[in-house]
């Protein structure tokens, strides 16, 4: 913790090899300490530069009393260092301690793309304190420090929340660490802390181990964070929630099997969680059925892992896989640039003709994603395909039919997207080995045999996805789409089409129904069966179309599908999904256009209505586009 004042500091650097082993999902021990390590000095860097400018800033802050010395902060980090480096070690292995100096340094450097404080500035000021006393805490150093209460309670990183101490929204309070423990006191009452700080007290509310894992891993996570208030990684302070002790065991029970789970079947993956994620951030979400958890990463808060409850212990693992994956990458993007870099106004590296980046259809998303955003995307889910991959040669019964559609699916769309993420010349030269490790380990499962099945709901989920994409983000030009709309309106035939263009409409995206749908059909059937009968008797068109075609039933979908295009007449996702429910020797040439190009089919049906000629039936005009002729 100290100033280095001679000697040469060293540089973490990544290996062609641990580049390589890293992508292919087999980073190595030394690999993952690498990365933490990495990790680590940019935290001290960014604390280092904070400790500069706090004493800068804080004669301009409005506080009374004013705001105290950070050097008086960085002095009792130093002790508590020189009496327990593990203790202090254990402070800083918080992410949300990372979060808050992050987001602390960009709000001093005046970045208006941070995120904006809901704290004073003195309060956000004030946190290097709160740092300081968990640290001194934990190492049994005395001190007295000030510290900033949010709602009166106090924040003890790596520890937990102290208090209330006080009622207003913001306020001082003293922290008093001694040899028998520590005292949080504010204008309202004290809070003595108990001795095992694991251990919930009153005025104590601590991070809660999560203890089924792993004996002896105290202090150093994992843990469940319903506290501490830079946890979000959206809005900040939040202040702590109420999370009552059978609800977490809900959690404590489901994480513990995933860990196991990951641990039998898929060791590589299990190693990476264990050393990489430090705190999981529960979160509240209604549709977990199907497959739906919301969860995230942040490159402000290394280590930490938002998520909602999965529905079983095979989905918390398959979280996990993906969002460690993500931690993984944003370590790595630390210290190896996989993907040039951009001046303002889209020059390349400060060189070269301005240009944009180019936008991709990423499988898994609802929206155009830039070279960047693919890359992480192939990564998080090149580990979830390896979890399934793996995990297909356990499952058995629905579970197993279930591992196989997760695997079909995640194979055809890494395949997808890494074909046309090779030759993105945003990508630097690790970043073409990086991805082409990852390409070469999706090529060896393409050939494998999935159930016939799971293999089928797959193939259709796949292109469902893509041509639902294309007809949201592309067109072709209007005045192109006009002289075809005039030829149709004249009975001639179709000219050539166009190449299609981009114009992103995250206006038009909705939450996609077919996969939860075809996982419940997969590993709940008679559950499927009971809610397709009462959709079928009151439901909307596009659920019964949905329920019809997971089943396969392609006569019901079609009239389903039908009566959705009748309610809604411009909606393509109706024609696609009709196009879609043919049987695949069925499908004609009108059918073919209306999956690979259906934004054509949209834009000349626009063309023709605007021109006063009604609305041609979608298949009919997609035929006439394909070049089989007008009926």
């Amino acid at each position: 913790m100290r100033t280095v004042t001679a000697g040469v500091l060293d540089v973490h650097r990544m290996s062609p090899e641990s580049l390589r082993g890293i992508a292919a999902g087999g980073a190595s021990e030394a690999d993952l300490r690498l990365l933490c390590a990495a990790q680590r000095s940019q935290l001290l860097l960014v604390l280092r530069a904070l400790l500069d400018h706090v004493d800068e800033v804080a004669p301009r802050t409005r506080h009374p009393g004013g705001v105290p010395s950070g050097q008086i902060a960085w002095g009792v980090l130093c002790a508590a260092q020189d009496r327990s480096p593990d203790a202090v070690e254990s402070v800083l292995a918080d992410p949300t301690v990372t979060a808050w100096a992050l987001r602390l340094l960009r709000r001093l450097g005046g970045f208006v793309t941070a995120p904006v404080s809901a704290a004073p500035l003195w309060a956000d000021l004030g946190q290097f304190h709160a740092l300081a006393a968990a640290a001194a805490l934990r190492a049994g150093a005395p001190c007295v420090l000030r510290v900033p209460a949010h709602r009166g309670m106090i924040w003890l990183p790596g520890t937990g929340m102290a208090g209330p101490v006080a009622r207003r929204r913001w306020s001082e309070a003293e922290i008093r660490v001694e040899r028998d423990g520590a005292v949080a006191s504010g204008e309202l009452a004290d809070v003595r802390l108990p001795r095992l700080l694991a251990c919930a007290a009153p005025g104590w509310r601590p991070l809660r181990m999560l203890r089924r894992l792993e004996p002896g891993r105290a202090g150093t996570g994992p843990w469940l964070d319903t506290v501490s208030p830079y946890r979000d990684f959206a809005r900040y302070p939040r202040s702590p929630e109420r999370w009552g002790d059978e609800r977490l065991q809900v959690w404590e029970a489901r994480l513990a099997g995933a860990y196991a789970l990951l641990d039998r079947e898929c060791p590589a993956e299990a190693a990476a969680l264990r050393t990489l994620v430090r705190a999981l951030v529960p979160r509240s979400f209604r549709g977990t059925e199907g497959g739906l958890v919301a969860s995230a990463s942040s490159l402000d808060a290394f280590g930490a892992v938002t998520l909602s409850l999965p529905s079983d212990e095979t989905q918390t693992a398959a979280v996990l896989v993906h969002e460690t994956r993500h931690q993984q990458l944003n370590a790595l993007l630390s210290l190896v640039r996989l993907v040039r870099v951009r001046e303002e106004g889209g020059a390349e590296d400060g060189g070269g003709e301005p240009k944009e980046r180019r936008l991709y259809y990423a499988p898994w998303r609802s929206d155009p994603r830039p070279v960047g955003g693919v890359l992480h995307g192939v990564f998080a889910f090149a580990g979830v395909g390896r979890f399934w991959h793996a995990h297909r040669g356990h499952a058995t019964g629905t579970e197993a039919r279930r591992a196989d559609f997760e695997f079909a699916v995640l194979r055809e769309q890494l395949q997808e997207a890494v074909t046309a993420l090779l030759p993105d010349d945003d990508l630097t030269e690790p970043g073409r080995l990086f991805v082409g490790e990852i390409a070469d380990l999706v090529a060896t499962w393409q050939d494998e045999e999935v159930a016939a099945g799971p293999a089928a709901l797959a193939r259709h989920y796949c292109a469902l996805r893509r041509a639902v994409w294309r007809a949201r983000h592309l067109e072709i030009p209007a005045p192109v789409a006009n002289r075809l709309a005039e030829a149709w309106l004249a009975g001639a035939d179709a000219s050539a089409l166009p190449p299609s263009e981009l114009r992103p409409r995250p206006d038009l995206i909705r939450l996609d129904t077919f996969g939860p749908l075809a996982r419940i059909r997969l590993s709940a059937p008679d559950t499927f069966d009971r809610r397709r009968l009462r959709e079928d008797r009151s439901g909307e068109p596009a659920l019964r179309a949905g329920y019809a075609a997971v089943a396969g039933d392609a006569e019901r979908a079609a009239a389903a599908y039908a009566e959705w295009t009748a309610q809604d007449p411009s909606d393509p996702e109706a024609w696609i999904g009709a196009a879609l429910a043919q049987p695949g020797p069925a499908r004609g040439t009108g059918a073919a256009l209306l999956l690979d190009r259906p934004e054509t089919v949209a834009g000349v049906r626009r063309a023709v209505t605007a021109a006063g000629g009604g609305l041609p039936a979608p298949l009919e005009l997609a035929e006439w586009l394909g070049g089989a002729g007008r009926p």
